[in-house]
């Protein structure tokens, strides 16, 4: 190849030869402005935005540009929005994300935002994302959208909700909502047999039993206030449970089963008025088919610590269970770590903080020379390596004479300034490294 040749191809705008399917999938990460402004890269760019599918807006892209009022910054964004919207009349979305445009609070962008999302409804949109501050601004055509596969809508403002008049939503796969009832839950649940994930955040006075969730493969049910179920909760399908609230909202759910669980994460803390005498047992049982398990606890004083510890005593057994990660247990002072792990026969992979290690470490120990699969543990430390430098040493001397590869990671969330290993961790990395070849140290940050 002669230099000619080769300045050439060097030259070649090689992007610019690709297909616009490829283009297009490239563009659907970028924000709207972004996506418009390159039309001013070549010709072969120059229409390319107005047949995107995927269109995300978000009002900071035009916030900072200029020392312009915020009134100014909304209107020239309403403008942009608008005029884009008209240039690409003919062309069905796929995407309509307008869940960043929460500051706009006015009525007049209220109802044009209404407009935008007819707009969408009517060229056949997929999933929907947005974010408004009246319900009275939300169109009634949203609950009608038979092409909507993903729906996710948070209404910010303290107005009453306004009911659905009729909803049609046979191709919803996926529904995210923020403080609705249980009126509203019922009239559109009951519309969306093929459901696959649930996401519902700070909603009150719901009752989840008697819901059409054959196919519901994901639900997260975060600070809601439930009603006492009328019936059971069976959720045949569902691999993935998330949950933060007390564990008396957790019990009021009325879960039945969960036979497909494989993932689950709660996070528990205590009401003023929990009921202690309540069995967590049973919470427990409804989780024993997970592979994975997360338990965080906030708040567990002196009134809960006894009947939870009873209660432990009958722990169920989880035979599927290969990860567990516990933190914020050390306030509850229970047996909850013990007996978890004699429960779990084929625990691989054990995640805890350093509170947890120093006040169960005798049942943890226990459990490594007891378990035949347990390989791995995960200590969260808050600080660098110097302030668990005797706890590491000491987990190290208990393992021993342990015949299989065991791994121990130090997962670090750091706050002071300083390095955060020293060289004393180094030099016990490369002592492991000589004399125990089944040990390995190591340590990655807390993303």
């Amino acid at each position: 190849m002669n230099k000619k040749e080769k300045l050439s191809m060097a030259s070649t705008d090689w992007i610019s030869e690709l297909p616009d399917s490829v283009l297009h999938h490239i563009m659907s990460f970028m924000k709207a402005k972004a996506a418009v402004r390159t039309c001013v890269l070549s010709k072969r760019w120059k229409h390319l935005w107005a047949s995107l599918q995927h269109l995300h807006f978000d009002s900071t892209e035009f916030e900072g540009t200029q020392n312009l009022r915020r009134q100014e910054h909304v209107r020239r964004y309403h403008k942009f929005i608008s005029r884009m919207l008209q240039e690409r009349e003919n062309i069905d979305v796929h995407t309509f994300d307008m869940k960043n445009l929460y500051e706009w609070h006015d009525d007049d962008n209220e109802r044009a935002r209404a407009e935008w999302i007819s707009y969408a409804v009517f060229h056949k949109a997929r999933v929907i994302l947005l974010t408004m501050y009246h319900w009275s601004n939300l169109p009634q055509s949203i609950y009608t959208c038979t092409s909507l596969e993903e729906l996710q809508v948070y209404i910010g403002g303290p107005d009453p909700i306004i009911y659905p008049t009729r909803v049609s939503l046979p191709r919803l796969r996926s529904l995210d909502l923020d403080s609705v009832d249980h009126q509203f839950l019922e009239l559109v649940l009951m519309q969306c047999p093929d459901l696959e994930s649930l996401s519902l955040s700070y909603c009150s006075g719901i009752d989840l039993s008697g819901m059409p969730f054959q196919n519901l493969r994901k639900l997260a049910v975060i600070s809601c206030t439930m009603l006492s179920a009328a019936g059971k909760l069976s959720l045949p399908s569902l691999e993935s449970f998330s949950f933060e609230g007390s564990t008396s909202t957790l019990r009021v759910m009325g879960i039945e089963s969960m036979p497909s669980l494989t993932y689950a994460y709660a996070y528990f803390y205590v009401d003023e008025d929990e009921d202690t005498d309540a069995s967590f047992n049973n919470i427990l049982r409804a989780l024993t088919n997970a592979r994975k398990l997360e338990f965080f606890f906030y708040g567990f004083g002196a009134s809960i610590r006894k009947p939870l510890k009873e209660d432990l005593q009958k722990c169920p057994t989880f035979f599927n269970l290969a990860e567990l990660c516990i933190k914020r247990c050390a306030s509850c002072r229970s047996d909850m770590i013990a007996r978890m792990l004699e429960s779990s026969p084929y625990l691989q992979k054990l995640t805890i903080s350093q509170d947890e290690y120093n006040n169960h470490k005798v049942a943890i120990k226990d459990a490594f020379l007891k378990s035949m699969y347990l390989n791995t543990i995960e200590i969260e430390v808050w600080r660098h390596y110097s302030t668990v430098k005797p706890l590491i040493v000491e987990l190290v001397e208990s393992l021993e004479g342990r015949r299989k590869l065991f791994k121990i990671i130090l997962i670090i969330h750091k706050y002071d300034p300083g390095p955060i290993i020293d060289e004393d961790f180094n030099t016990l990395c490369s002592s492991l490294a000589q004399q125990n070849l089944q040990i390995k140290l190591s340590y990655k940050l807390h993303s």
